[in-house]
């Protein structure tokens, strides 16, 4: 099995491969910082609002950096390869500043600046999986880029876990030193993977793009997807991280805790991935999402840690599955370019009301949290909404994948 997926992995074109291996970079350190990042902030102020606030925040800086460089590439016609060492600079410098912040702005600041890097990265990486894969081959490439994921996001939260031990304990430095000073220089390595990666001048955007973003009924489908993808985001990048938290008790445990469960995703999507067809992607994505929003609500009610293994084990084993087809999906609602035009337009009108919907998802729990207070109360109601936003985001993915059908 591991043989013919690797086979099939080197006779991918190199651009494939490079995308992939940048995608990796990010993604490990993505895994040694994102929930580590939430326990920072709520450890530092205390607060689930300031958590919520600060992710909204981050989510405007994403908008941001994918939407006012993208818009820029169009005027000016600049190679948008150059987005994966500035989106680098950004990250890096951005977690190094976040280890130097003493008050609120300085929180969302550094947020905001972190948001911008992930910003510009999905921006130049999603041109070049629109402009370089077909969709016959994107389950695949979609299922090796996730494969990686994985395997990172074991080795990720590991090597945080250590740098955490060794920071604290050892060094007696504080908890978080070396996490957020060594983690940036690993984006160095993606200076290796640039140069089989294709040069891409975008297109002008024209009204007529906006027009056929609003008007196309297929765009008009997939914004229900959209819409559940961006209370899903907001929702899971706050709550999960800050119940795991709320439930071990220190950050230390919690790196433990994630890397133990992490080898589940790994083994599951490379097996999943031999079997994966774009026919069966939309099965897959609803028997996923049904089991993690099960074990979603019985987390949120339970609040033990017995329901928090059962989470994170069924959401590692099929988390991995339901992100392949969320790619694939994802990839085909950003393609619905005009046909005298590409993709481009709809990508970036896509990301603004992506952004809209995070936003709302999060003064909407700010709001709840308000009525309802900010401990264990105030987590379980995010859960109950998070697994609300997965059924919404599945629902939006099958009247999205049924229109797909019928229009071609």
């Amino acid at each position: 099995m591991f043989s013919s997926t690797f086979i099939q992995f080197k006779a991918m074109r190199p651009s494939l491969r490079s995308l992939v291996f940048l995608f990796w970079i990010y993604a490990f350190t993505q895994g040694m910082v994102s929930i580590f990042t939430q326990i920072f902030l709520y450890q530092k102020f205390t607060s689930l609002e300031l958590n919520i606030i600060a992710n909204i925040v981050f989510y405007t800086g994403i908008m941001v950096g994918f939407c006012i460089p993208g818009i820029l590439a169009t005027l000016w016609q600049i190679n948008i390869k150059q987005g994966f060492a500035w989106s680098f600079f950004f990250l890096g410098l951005s977690i190094l500043y976040l280890l130097q912040i003493t008050d609120t702005w300085h929180a969302y600041l550094a947020m905001f600046f972190w948001g911008f890097g992930q910003g510009i990265f999905w921006l130049t990486v999603n041109t070049f999986e629109l402009s370089e894969t077909r969709d016959e081959e994107r389950d695949f490439y979609a299922s090796a880029l996730n494969a990686g994921t994985q395997i990172l996001g074991l080795a990720g939260p590991a090597c945080a876990t250590i740098l955490i031990w060794l920071s604290g304990t050892v060094l007696q430095l504080s908890t978080y030193t070396l996490l957020f000073t060594v983690t940036p220089t690993i984006y160095l390595f993606g200076f290796f993977c640039f140069s089989s990666i294709r040069d891409y001048r975008p297109p002008h955007i024209r009204w007529l793009d906006i027009i056929h973003y609003l008007t196309d009924r297929r765009n008009q489908t997939a914004q229900l997807y959209t819409f559940g993808t961006g209370f899903q985001q907001i929702l899971g990048v706050t709550i999960p991280p800050l119940v795991i938290f709320s439930i071990l008790g220190t950050a230390f445990k919690v790196g433990l805790y994630d890397t133990f469960f992490a080898i589940f995703s790994a083994i599951c999507i490379l097996v999943i991935a031999r079997y994966r067809t774009p026919e069966n992607r939309i099965l897959i994505y609803g028997v996923t999402t049904l089991g993690i929003v099960l074990a979603t609500v019985w987390l949120g009610y339970a609040f033990t840690f017995l329901a928090l293994i059962l989470y994170t084990a069924t959401k590692g084993i099929l988390s991995p599955s339901l992100n392949v087809s969320s790619h694939v999906i994802d990839l085909g609602a950003m393609e619905i370019g005009r046909t005298d035009t590409d993709f481009y337009a709809t990508m970036i009108l896509r990301d603004f009301f992506l952004w809209m919907w995070r936003g709302l998802g999060g003064l909407i729990f700010l709001a709840l949290l308000g009525f309802i207070g900010a401990g264990y109360t105030g987590l379980s109601i995010g859960l109950y909404l998070l697994a609300a936003a997965l059924v919404v985001t599945f629902a939006g993915a099958y009247l999205f994948m049924q229109m797909k059908r019928v229009v071609h």
